[in-house]
C-alpha cells in the first residue's frame, strides 16, 4: 500500500541452498507486541535452504495506536473464503501471501487469557488448518514448547491443540483463507500476556516460529 498510511515493508530471506517457501506475518493486530517483533527480528535471520517473506507490521496503524484494530477494523476478521476481501490492506497483504506461492503461511498472535480455561480468550495455542499436514506439525510444536519452554510449576500456560481451520469459509481468518484456497499448512499462532513477561513471551514466540519453519524444511542459522 506504498504512498497510503497503511504502507508498510514486505522482506524476504534467502537460504543459501534451494527449498520450502514460508510466509511469516506479525501485527495483524496492533497490540500484540510479541508477534510483530518477532517478525521483524526474522527479516535479519540466517535460513539454512527455502525463502522467508515477512510481513513483520501488517497492520502499521494500529501498531502506531497500540491498538488491536485499525481504521478498517479487525483485519484478521476480512479474509472470508471464495469471496472478495474487504478492505484494501487484506487485498494487499494476500497478493502478498498468493505471489509468495508459499508451502506454509505463519500468522503470529497473542491473547490475555489461557485457551480453554479464560472463556473469552484464545492463548498458548496453536490453530493450524487442516490441509498440509499442518495438525500433525502442530501437535509436535506443541510437545516441544511444553517439553523445553513451559516450566512444570505453570501447567496453567501449557500449550494446547487450537481449533483446526479447515471449511468455515466466513471466519475471516487469514489461515482459514489459506486453507480453503491455497490448500497449503497455516498456522494461527496465540501467546498469552496472562503472569508472562514480555521477554518471555518475544523468547517463546520465537521458538514456535522457528519450531514450525523448521518441520517445512527450513531452519535458521546464525
Amino acid at each position: 500500500m506504498a504512498g497510503t498510511d497503511r504502507e508498510t515493508g514486505v522482506y524476504e530471506v534467502d537460504g543459501s541452498a534451494e527449498g520450502p517457501t514460508a510466509v511469516l506475518i506479525g501485527g495483524m493486530h496492533g497490540n500484540e507486541i510479541n508477534g510483530y517483533r518477532v517478525a521483524a527480528a526474522a527479516t535479519d535471520w540466517g535460513i539454512d535452504a527455502g525463502r522467508l517473506v515477512v510481513v513483520p507490521l501488517a497492520n502499521i496503524v494500529a501498531i502506531e495506536r497500540n491498538a488491536r484494530e485499525g481504521p478498517g477494523g479487525d483485519l484478521n476478521r476480512q479474509f472470508p473464503g471464495g469471496r472478495d476481501l474487504e478492505t484494501d490492506l487484506a487485498r494487499a497483504i494476500w497478493g502478498v501471501v498468493e505471489d509468495a506461492d508459499p508451502d506454509v503461511v505463519i500468522d503470529l498472535h497473542r491473547s490475555r487469557g489461557l485457551f480453554e480455561t479464560h472463556p473469552r480468550w484464545v492463548g498458548q495455542a496453536i490453530f493450524p488448518t487442516r490441509a498440509g499436514g499442518a495438525v500433525e506439525d502442530a501437535e509436535h510444536v506443541i510437545d516441544a514448547m511444553n517439553d523445553r519452554y513451559v516450566p512444570s510449576t505453570m501447567r496453567f500456560h501449557r500449550f494446547a491443540m487450537g481449533n483446526v481451520q479447515d471449511d468455515d469459509r466466513d471466519s475471516g481468518l487469514l489461515v482459514q483463507k489459506v486453507h480453503l484456497e491455497l490448500g497449503v499448512a497455516g498456522f494461527l499462532a496465540e501467546l498469552t500476556e496472562f503472569l508472562l513477561d514480555l521477554e518471555t513471551q518475544l523468547r517463546w514466540t520465537t521458538a514456535i516460529t522457528e519450531l514450525l519453519l523448521e518441520r517445512h524444511g527450513i531452519r535458521r542459522i546464525a
